[in-house]
């Protein structure tokens, strides 16, 4: 693994680490190195830079914390820092105009608070989720709300995912679908296992029976596109029944923004889905950063076959963490959930539909 910073390759660290996250905005990576008394730090903190792993960019980013520890007998440095969408992740907006979401998509709305904001990060839709309606609501930040947690509630919405790639710019993502072609394996009496070790966990306590969405439309948008039936204001709502999980349990959700009825299944569908696929985590540590000259990516599904946990069945790959220290050599620990985490739900129920009038 190797740190550039400045134009300059640094390597050879006691311990370096990167991790990329599918269901999460900003990557991070740490480096610790052996620092030479009398000599001046290499880094001060603020620095751009870009982390390679096995000669591949994973990412672009800054240098945000620096560490020196000592005694008689060691003197390390330590290297922390994200990639460039920290920047929006930690920002807070000032003032922007409500923005009326005729024709608005996902992305040139982060595309705008990205400008007001000065960030250079460019935005890459993989999913084209469909535009907002101008009858759903306006989007209208306060001053001093964060940025990303802003953008969020809107990528919630249309049920995608805001990660970033190895350039540090935005992604809108979902599940891709596509299947590797890298096989986790851990047989009995096999000799070419590749799983060094692994854990296996199936949980229930974050799922329910019945998930059901209340909402609303909002009467200013409405009345601004012309439409001001209020009957068709209040009582949006929608929900699914998991038949997995026992009754009489339920999630009752009120969502930030407005969503029509059909909005509110679409995300009754989503919220079951995903908590099924985050109740199944299977994690595993493998030699090495790539296969064949492929690195380890997210958003893939991968064939796991374990007789350890009996399983035998593909599974999405939702983080990487590649590793490397003196002692264990290079190593990658990934983190899996169920295959259909992360899928759109647009006009197709996977899940019984909730009766209109339990909502």
């Amino acid at each position: 693994m190797k740190l550039e910073v400045n134009g300059v390759q640094y390597e050879n660290f006691l311990s370096a680490s990167a991790t990329i996250r599918l269901d999460a905005l900003c990557n991070e990576f740490a480096f610790e190195a052996s620092a030479i008394q009398g000599q001046p730090l290499p880094f001060r903190g603020g620095e751009q830079c870009k982390v390679y792993v096995d000669n591949k960019l994973v990412i672009t980013g800054y240098i945000e914390v620096v560490q020196v520890n000592y005694d008689a007998s060691d003197h390390v440095v330590s290297v922390l820092g994200r990639d460039k969408t920290a920047d929006l992740l930690d920002s807070s907006i000032d003032a922007i105009d409500d923005i009326r979401t005729d024709g608005l998509t996902l992305k040139s709305l982060i595309e705008l608070v990205i400008e007001k904001i000065g960030l250079d990060i460019k935005v890459i839709d993989n999913v084209s989720p469909k535009e907002y309606s101008p009858a759903e609501d306006i989007a209208g930040p306060e001053i001093g709300e964060n940025a990303f947690e802003f953008i969020e509630g809107y990528a919630k919405k249309r049920q995608v995912l805001l990660t970033s790639d190895e350039n540090g710019d935005i992604v809108i993502n979902s599940n891709s679908g596509e299947s590797s072609e890298l096989v986790l394996q851990n047989k009995l009496n096999s000799n070419d296992n590749n799983i060094i070790s692994a854990n296996f966990s199936y949980d229930t306590t974050g799922r329910y029976n019945s998930y059901k969405l209340a909402s609303s439309l909002n009467p200013v948008a409405l009345n601004a596109a012309g439409d001001t039936d209020l009957a068709s204001l209040v009582n949006q709502g929608g929900g699914v029944f998991d038949s997995e999980i026992k009754r009489p349990r339920q999630l009752v959700l009120v969502p930030d923004l407005n969503l029509s009825s059909a909005d509110c299944l679409n995300q009754a569908n989503w919220e079951a889905d995903i908590r099924k696929a985050r109740g199944l985590v299977y994690s595993a540590k493998v030699s090495g950063h790539s296969v064949n000259g492929e690195l380890w990516q997210v958003n893939k599904l991968h064939q796991i076959v374990d007789d350890f946990v009996g399983k035998i069945e593909p599974m999405l790959l939702n983080s990487v963490k590649f590793n490397y220290d003196l002692s264990e050599g290079k190593t990658t620990q990934l983190g899996f959930v169920g295959q259909s985490a992360y899928t759109l739900f647009i006009g197709e129920n996977k899940y019984a539909e909730v009766a209109a009038n339990i909502i």
